[in-house]
């Protein structure tokens, strides 16, 4: 029954889902670089931890252009040749800032390296909305999000026993080689699709829909979003060198942690969502899922034995992220339409990149200068609100339509008035 009960939650997706999925595998299969950086800044290239944090800020300054850019993009030219471009490029950045040593250099290398790889995410979530049915959405969402957990289960597992018995810099190099590889598959699989976007953006050009920055209850919305997220992403820029330094892992034991949390996404996400999709209101789940992270986030700084930390942690927080982020997607792409889809996934997507600016630095610099304990605390607090805020405009829009994006609106803007 539970067999049956899994392979139905992934019928009714379309062929280019599969495949788009595929994609995304592939390019996150060597998903190396990112999950190490804190530890290759640290110590391998000695920069201070306060440095650590600047260099990956500029990474989410990056990160920041390449969004807004890429939903400019590709609501000009189509998610094809955004998303082709996108990798064939980011495959030579890496390769390119394996070579740099210097703090300057650093920093502009990894703001590079992002530009180009998150030009690619609007036009990604472009792509899934054009490929998928209005009620198949949120799934195929999480079908994207599987394969890029799957890879990413794979890529820090395998990177951690690259770095700890081979060399830093073969992680760009892998990295470099999965994310071309994507691009010769995508290639591959959707040339014959380019013609497609183009007519269908040329039937629109002469129409003009509101913009994103414009959209104040959108706005407001990714505004509270990019709390958690900024909450969440101490996964990424500190719990890998909380690990090492605090716990007392190595390298290899690091990597197969950071795996765990892609492995149990790929078992639990997308029958969780077919379970909950049906039941549940999207706001709902965003808040509960960010409470999950709040109590991950505490319990690094309440659980004293190392193992049962890191286990509760990455329970909570993978939980958490399975219940937050694919429906906060789909929530998001309810305000657009297809005029304007790609700046609203832009701005969506830009949510995470400042959320790269901001959380190695706000992180790794409390942690320099009050311990790791303090980020823990501070963190949860932060989601806390931030998840608490949610429900709040959520119980504000009153118990019919709540999943409704005009509610919401309605609601926000009301509040905004007074």
């Amino acid at each position: 029954m539970l067999y049956k009960f899994y392979l139905e939650s992934y019928k009714g997706l379309s062929r280019d889902v599969w495949l788009l999925a595929l994609v995304m595998f592939i390019n996150r299969s060597g998903a190396m670089v990112l999950p190490f950086l804190s530890i290759y800044l640290n110590q391998e290239i000695d920069l201070s931890l306060t440095q650590c944090g600047i260099v990956m800020s500029f990474y989410g300054l990056g990160s920041v252009a390449g969004a807004f850019t890429g939903g400019v993009l590709t609501d000009m030219l189509g998610y094809y040749r955004v998303m082709l471009t996108s990798l064939l490029i980011t495959a030579i950045c890496f390769l390119w800032v394996m070579t740099l040593g210097s703090f300057p250099w650093l920093c502009a290398g990894f703001f590079t390296i992002s530009f180009f790889a998150d030009i690619f995410r609007p036009a990604n979530l472009t792509a899934i909305e054009a490929f998928s049915k209005r009620e198949n959405l949120t799934r195929s969402i999480g079908l994207i999000r599987l394969a890029v957990n799957l890879g990413y289960a794979f890529g820090p597992f395998l990177g951690g026993y690259i770095a700890a018995y081979l060399a830093y810099n073969y992680l760009f190099i892998f990295n470099a080689l999965s994310v071309f590889l994507a691009g010769l598959f995508f290639f591959g699989f959707f040339r014959k699709k380019k013609k497609e976007v183009s007519d269908y953006k040329a039937k629109d050009e002469t129409e003009i829909g509101r913009k994103p920055w414009h959209d104040v209850p959108y706005m407001l919305y990714l505004i509270l979003l990019a709390v958690i997220i900024v909450v969440f992403f101490q996964l990424i820029y500190i719990v890998p060198l909380y690990y090492k330094d605090g716990l007392g892992f190595d390298e290899s034991m690091v990597g197969l942690l950071m795996g765990m949390n892609g492995l149990l996404i790929f078992l639990v996400e997308m029958p969780l969502i077919y379970a909950l999709e049906k039941y549940f209101q999207s706001l709902s789940l965003i808040m509960t899922g960010g409470l999950l992270i709040a109590l991950g986030v505490l319990s690094l700084g309440l659980i004293q034995t190392a193992w049962l930390a890191a286990t509760v942690f990455l329970l909570l927080i993978t939980f958490g992220e399975i219940l937050s982020f694919p429906f906060s997607n789909t929530y998001a792409m309810e305000f657009a339409n297809e005029r304007n889809r790609g700046k609203y996934m832009g701005f969506y997507t830009m949510t995470f990149s400042i959320a790269h600016v901001i959380s190695p630095l706000l992180w790794l610099r409390l942690a320099d200068n009050s311990g790791y304990n303090a980020v823990w605390y501070a963190g949860a607090m932060a989601c806390l609100i931030a998840s608490i805020a949610v429900y709040m405009i959520k119980v504000k829009e009153g118990p019919e339509n709540a999943n409704s994006p005009s509610s919401v609106t309605q609601a926000i803007s009301t509040k905004v008035s007074k």
